[in-house]
């Protein structure tokens, strides 16, 4: 077996990044038995998607970007893992938002259905 000339932090890592990916794809998933439908208008695993899919991006993109810079020291321009994790963070603020005010909508109809009976 080869040893990996970047050191003994970049397989973890990198399996962390990877580990963050495929959770932001499997909260993307129909999910037929889901408690209420995500703000994407279907049933998801993640009923918090897409915003679990933007936190889950948003890490992977970190766990990139210390794997690139501080352990390979990759040396290319700043700007684009900057701004990718500027705009996944982006993403994740304003799907929160969103979420919270449907969120709330599904609790009062719940709430609202309990105390009538």
């Amino acid at each position: 077996m080869r040893e990996n000339a970047y050191g003994p932090a970049y397989r973890p890592l990198l399996a962390l990044s990877a580990l963050f990916g495929l959770g932001a794809l499997v909260t993307l998933v129909p999910n037929p038995g889901a408690s209420w439908p995500n703000i994407m208008g279907y049933s998801s695993i993640c009923t918090f998607a897409p915003g679990a899919t933007f936190a889950c991006a948003l890490l992977a993109a970190i766990a990139c970007t210390i794997r690139a810079r501080l352990v390979r020291r990759w040396t290319a321009p700043s700007f684009v893992p900057v701004f990718a994790i500027a705009a996944l963070g982006i993403g994740l603020a304003i799907s929160t938002i969103a979420w919270a005010g449907v969120k709330a909508e599904y609790t009062e109809a719940v709430s609202g259905a309990s105390a009538v009976e």
